[in-house]
């Protein structure tokens, strides 16, 4: 038995005419597609093809934040006790810089791919990051490859080839742009012999004194 596909107009028909529907939809499917890890630019994508580049956008974006969210406090739920209780040293000491500092470092890990974005959102959980802050700096970081993916998206639903261009610049100078963000913040990470020769030169001069 053969099942006949909607074609490319059908799908935007029924987009059209589900002005209710469609948006809800795309938003509670965006959220719980993110909790279960599906990647966000897929969904940008799709989001972009069936309801245009600035729709698509918009509904994808609060999509993302709430799926963000929902995994934000499954996280904190099942294991911020867990992680609060077993965190020592460098990493404690790395836990508290990103939670005195939670808008900038949600902001960065959403630009910058140093941390997946389904798994980040369970990570954060587990952090002493207050929600607040970590839903705006989910929102402000996700938006520019949202923007660009759901571009891409539209335009190839219309067959634009321009569009799909300029769009397709959009995705690869992001895509660069992260790669080179990572590059600097892995060089700029803690040291360990850092770590260890600091408190030995404070003993010299110490000593020295």
């Amino acid at each position: 038995m053969l099942v006949e596909h909607p074609s490319r107009h059908a799908l935007l028909h029924t987009v059209k005419h589900s002005q209710v529907v469609a948006p809800l939809v795309a938003v509670l499917g965006t959220a719980v597609l993110v909790a279960a890890i599906t990647p966000r630019t897929l969904l940008a994508f799709v989001g972009g093809a069936l309801f245009g580049t600035l729709a698509g956008t918009a509904y994808v974006l609060v999509g993302v934040t709430a799926g963000a969210g929902l995994a934000f406090a499954v996280g904190r739920l099942l294991g911020r006790d867990f992680v609060a209780g077993h965190l020592r040293g460098r990493f404690a000491m790395v836990e508290q810089a990103v939670a005195r500092r939670a808008l900038t470092s949600v902001l960065v890990c959403r630009l910058i791919p140093l941390v997946p974005f389904g798994i980040s959102n369970y990570a954060f959980g587990t952090a002493s990051v207050r929600t607040v802050p970590y839903l705006a700096g989910t929102l402000l970081g996700a938006a520019p490859a949202t923007v660009a993916y759901a571009a891409l998206g539209a335009a190839t639903m219309h067959g634009n080839a321009t569009g799909v261009t300029f769009a397709g610049v959009a995705v690869a100078m992001l895509g660069i742009g992260g790669a080179i963000g990572t590059y600097l913040v892995w060089r700029r990470r803690p040291r360990r012999h850092h770590t260890i020769a600091l408190p030995a030169a404070r003993q010299l001069v110490a000593v020295s004194d």
